[in-house]
């Protein structure tokens, strides 16, 4: 079965947070019929940080949070790869030199190692940087096919 990391986007709505991307939930549920579904556990630090924000408004929005966190990590539709091994690491500072932001250089780096495709709305940057990876790093892949990046909307489900 083919492995998809989606980025940070595409779990916020499982954790309360509406996003603007049609049919979403639809594409989310086929995905996870078709696919192995994985996110990089930075994606949960990173839409705790906009909870936060958001609860100062709207407090309730922390209790979506914490039941999406629990199907999340208690569920058996996604692997959380974590962002502290040593591969996803070392890919990611490698990274960092040409992209300042470290979670999606650790995104970027976890879908590398461990997925045939990668989910993102930054398509292009996420494009470039994947070819700052230096080849010798291919031996850390765990699939054997070329990682694709698309976007939501060019999911043909």
């Amino acid at each position: 079965m083919k492995k998809v990391l989606l980025d940070t986007t595409y779990i916020l709505p499982l954790l309360g947070i509406e996003i603007d991307i049609p049919n979403l939930r639809e594409k989310i549920i086929s995905l996870a019929k078709n696919f192995k579904l994985m996110l990089n556990s930075l994606s949960i630090l990173e839409a705790k940080w906009k909870i936060l924000k958001l609860a100062k408004k709207e407090p309730s929005i922390l209790e979506s949070f914490s039941e999406g966190l629990l199907f999340l990590t208690k569920g058996e539709v996604f692997e959380i790869i974590p962002f502290y091994t040593y591969e996803v690491d070392l890919i990611a500072t490698t990274l960092h030199k040409y992209h300042k932001d470290y979670i999606d250089c650790s995104i970027l780096a976890s879908a590398y190692i461990n997925a045939d495709i990668f989910i993102t709305e930054e398509k292009s940057k996420m494009q470039k940087l994947l070819e700052q990876i230096p080849p010798n790093y291919d031996t850390y892949r765990k699939t054997s096919t070329k990682l694709s990046i698309i976007t939501a909307n060019q999911l043909k489900i």
